[in-house]
């Protein structure tokens, strides 16, 4: 089935009253409105028994009628939310039952995205709502659509064996961005739609409190694992507590956009399990080393497997940056030098890889063992276990008890990147390297998850050594890739040796990391000067 993914811009109103919608000429740059004809929308929305999906702010419906009708996912993305579509099989657009009765089975393609939070439950029927739609579209002085505003009147009811299922009817208009570019660009969004907002209240609308129509009939359950559960305490099982379920949270809000290969999302997702481990790994002193070591472990097999996809995508991205950056850029002479067959098979190369790691990622987040493992990650956030051997001192001040380590971790940094200083082999060194950027990297996330979800300040000079191990990480990230790139491109020019094509044009691409790499590693010598005690950051 064909898909797509949309981010869902969008503002919700009440209307109590039997106004019209206002005239919106003029406003927020809006030269002409133009109106649809109504349409009637069925809807069937679908959650587990116990809602797992609306406790995750996750919405699964099934739409007929409206130019998208279809099998629709919203799932959250900061203050708005992101849509994937399947539109209807031939067979669901024909069967002419009520959308309340119609016995449709979710599809495979659509079940897979919500699976992070479903696992073993089974999806149900839990609403039903007719909509009659009348939509005025907000156009540009060249006619084109900027933003959409609904006139919702709306009947719903409960599904299944509810106690309350009465039809519920109310009236909402909705404003909803087509284009964020046209009014440009996302920075430009909320003014936008706050000038849409001080007509449409002008004319008796008021701010919805719920966040969708669903929530508006059955409400949203509490989620177990809301950071902001946590309030404001600063001890230390509630920092810790808080700083997991941030990470866990961003980690299913990734899984889905992993599953339809949307671009960026293998490194959020990587990026989020990684964070979780920094901190389990740079706070172990200060957790219970049996649950911890259990959930490190889990992580450390999903961060190989997203590694595999990770690394070839950045190979095979780099490809076409590398013979841009040459002198002259990618139509230049210096570009020339390198044959098309040549840029074609280090892409395409790549492009299997990744194809093949990450079809190797699907089958393991689709696999009982991730569901499995997200069991566990879960029962760990619930509540942070922290060691046994703690005292009360340390348990109630937070800051007290994560700085030192925090601290400990920059000499480790500054340890490895002494050995990579001193270390002869060039191989060697590169690794050793390699392992500096790690750590680095485990600081700056360790220590980032704490203070997100946290008022917590660690002291001045801990933050200024992060503003440093961030620009180190960067330079060493740089460095790596440059080295890495480096390799493939050697590694392919053998094989085209060996099947006797010529290899002047890889030479290019080979030769030309050279000062990439010097230059990082001079800024590499700067910044780990800079991390020494008493050093401090510009």
């Amino acid at each position: 089935m064909d898909e797509s993914v949309l981010l869902e811009i969008e503002r919700k109103y009440d209307i109590t009253t039997q106004a019209s919608l206002p005239r919106l000429h003029g406003a927020a740059g809006v030269s002409r409105a133009q109106y649809r004809p109504p349409v009637t929308l069925e809807a069937v929305y679908f959650d587990t028994r116990d809602r797992v999906l609306a406790a995750n702010g996750v919405i699964l419906r099934r739409r007929a009628g409206g130019p998208d009708a279809g099998w629709h996912v919203k799932i959250p993305s900061g203050a708005h939310r992101i849509e994937m579509q399947v539109p209807l099989s031939s067979a669901e657009r024909t069967d002419g039952g009520p959308a309340e009765t119609a016995p449709y089975r979710v599809p495979k393609e659509i079940a897979d995205l919500v699976r992070v939070h479903v696992r073993r439950r089974t999806l149900l029927p839990v609403l039903s709502m007719n909509t009659l739609r009348s939509v005025v579209e907000l156009m540009d002085a060249q006619g084109r659509v900027m933003a959409e505003v609904c006139d919702d009147q709306v009947a719903a009811m409960a599904a299944g064996s509810r106690a309350d299922s009465r039809v519920r009817h109310w009236r909402e208009w909705e404003v909803e961005v087509v284009n964020p570019t046209l009014l440009g660009g996302p920075e430009s969004v909320p003014a936008f739609l706050d000038a849409v907002e001080s007509a449409l209240l002008a004319a008796g609308a008021r701010p919805s409190e719920a966040g969708s129509k669903l929530e508006k009939v059955l409400g949203r359950p509490a989620d177990p694992l809301d950071p902001e559960a946590l309030g404001e305490a600063a001890d230390l099982g509630s920092v810790l507590t808080r700083a997991a379920r941030i990470q866990v949270r961003r980690l299913k809000s990734w899984d889905p956009l992993v599953r339809r290969d949307v671009e960026d999302s293998v490194h959020q997702y990587r990026v989020a399990a990684r964070t979780l481990r920094s901190v389990l790994q740079i706070y172990a002193p200060l957790l219970d080393p049996e649950p911890r070591a259990a959930i490190d472990s889990v992580l450390k097999k999903l961060g190989r497997l997203l590694s595999a996809a990770r690394d070839a995508e950045v190979l095979r991205d780099q490809v076409d940056e590398r013979i841009a950056a040459l002198p002259g850029g990618a139509d230049g002479r210096t570009a020339a030098l390198i044959p098309v067959k040549a840029a074609r098979r280090l892409r395409r190369t790549k492009a299997e890889e990744y194809r093949t790691a990450h079809a190797d990622l699907l089958r393991a987040l689709r696999s009982r063992r991730y569901a499995e493992q997200l069991d566990l990650i879960d029962a760990y956030a619930q509540r942070v276990p922290l060691s046994p051997d703690l005292t009360e001192e340390q348990r109630s001040d937070a800051a007290a008890a994560l700085g030192p380590l925090a601290s400990a971790q920059v000499d480790s940094l500054l340890e490895h990147a002494a050995r990579a200083e001193s270390e002869a082999d060039e191989a060697e060194r590169i690794e050793l390297l390699h392992e500096v950027r790690k750590e680095a990297k485990r600081l700056r996330y360790a220590v980032a998850a704490v203070e997100e979800g946290s008022s917590l300040d660690l002291g001045a000079d801990l933050q200024d050594r992060m503003t440093v191990a961030k620009k180190l990480q960067t330079a060493l990230g740089t460095h790596r890739d440059s080295v890495m790139f480096q390799d493939y491109v050697l590694a392919t020019a053998r094989r085209a040796e060996k099947k006797g094509e010529k290899s002047f044009g890889y030479g290019i691409l080979h030769a030309a990391e050279l000062p990439v790499q010097a230059k990082a590693l001079k800024k590499t010598a700067k910044l780990l000067a800079r991390l020494h005690p008493g050093d401090g950051a510009e």
